[in-house]
């Protein structure tokens, strides 16, 4: 069930950049959280409501589902449920760092940032190439065209170090992230006054300055940067894959486009927003059971990436004796290729390309069991959309 792969991974982005996020550093959950540590958010949320049915001022309870809600971007309930919490315990450590999470994300929607100009219906970009990464190009700061990849696993923009030099861009902070197999390294802060992505066009946009140009996916094109997460969810984000393209719409255009999907029989699924840009959503492999998954499809040459405990829940068995290596974030990483079915929601696709990391990988800085990553190719042949605002994935 592991034959080697053809086409060598490119890359391992698989950003996991916590900087700045109160996540991080979380509590284990206690026994009572078990759906919560088994990575189900929607069973845990309704354990918290039965637990407050009953007792209303049920003190981890209250802190639970205020963290349920922060994932689900619900951040005034998050932000009212954690400060019920601190008004009766100021010490409880998981009600203050939903509180961080959800000043962290209004900051990221505050007057002086993500300053959005943009037509009022869909902008649609042409990805200059679609694999083994989707890459736009862009202008920045009105003078200067770049290639930039797209990469869920990002945060909002990553540019690359030399090229912030050139900029004149100016370092804020320094933080540290884990990245595929759970190498670590460090990553600076800083502000892009203008970035332009065809029509669309966004002043002070926070960004993480780390080598990007040693990333080659596409021989001739130079990448000077990362469109992340951060960034999408300032939007209703498609990527087209099957059209070649970036669809950036306004928020405000969420309810429509999902009436309008639903419609076209598109695959719906909910989706969770955890720490600064993590995006996760309930998956399964061949006939395993059901595991969450994180959405970052910056995996170039594959489609999945899964623990050793999702592989053996899945009967599928790494062929030891095909031990590659491949270029992460932090470093090089060692991988053990495998081939597997693949479900998100009604979409399934069959003998994705998938890896195993050996060596560790980087879903340990999360207080939740986590099975693996779904990325590129498992939806190379489907156009991908993230809904912010009513928390889902809609598949095409």
């Amino acid at each position: 069930m592991s034959p080697a792969i053809a086409k060598p991974f490119y890359l391992f982005w698989l950003a996991v950049l916590f900087a700045g996020s109160a996540m991080a550093a979380e509590p284990a959950p206690t026994v009572p959280d078990a759906e919560f540590a088994d990575g189900d958010f929607a069973a845990a949320e309704h354990y918290y409501g039965d637990v407050l049915a009953k007792s209303p001022d049920d003190e981890a309870a209250l802190a639970g589902l205020a963290r349920i809600r922060l994932y689900q971007e619900r951040r005034a309930d998050a932000r009212a449920l954690a400060s019920r919490v601190l008004a009766t315990n100021p010490d409880n450590d998981l009600a203050k760092r939903v509180l961080a999470g959800v000043a962290g994300r209004d900051a990221s929607f505050a007057p002086d940032r993500y300053q959005i100009t943009m037509p009022a219906s869909v902008n649609t970009v042409r990805f200059v190439a679609t694999d083994p990464l989707p890459i736009v190009r862009v202008r920045v700061n009105g003078t200067k065209t770049a290639y930039f990849l797209i990469d869920t696993g990002a945060p909002d923009l990553v540019v690359d170090e030399t090229f912030a030099k050139e900029l004149g861009l100016q370092s804020t902070a320094t933080s540290q992230g884990i990245f595929a197999g759970g190498r670590h390294a460090g990553a600076a802060k800083s502000l892009l006054p203008r970035i332009d992505i065809g029509a669309v066009r966004v002043r002070n946009v926070p960004v993480t300055l780390m080598p990007t140009r040693n990333f080659a996916p596409k021989p001739g094109i130079r990448i000077d940067g990362i469109v992340g997460t951060g960034f999408l969810q300032h939007f209703l984000a498609t990527l087209d894959y099957v059209h070649g393209s970036l669809v950036l719409r306004p928020r405000s255009r969420s309810q429509d486009f999902e009436a309008s999907a639903a419609g076209r029989g598109g695959a719906t699924v909910s989706m969770w927003l955890v720490g600064d840009h993590f995006i996760f959503a309930r998956a399964k492999l061949n006939d395993g059971p059901e595991g969450l998954f994180n959405i970052d499809t910056g995996l170039a040459g594959g489609g999945l990436q899964a623990t050793r405990a999702a592989l053996d829940a899945a009967h599928i068995v790494p062929d030891e004796s095909h031990v590659q290596s491949g270029q992460g974030g932090g470093g090089n990483v060692r991988f053990i290729p495998f081939r597997a079915s693949a479900s998100l929601g009604s979409t399934t696709v069959a003998n994705v390309d998938g890896i195993f990391t050996p060596d560790g990988d980087q879903f340990g800085i999360f207080p939740f069991r986590v099975a693996g990553t779904l990325s590129h190719g498992f939806f190379r042949a489907h156009s991908l959309t993230f809904d912010f605002v009513a928390m889902r994935i809609v598949i095409t």
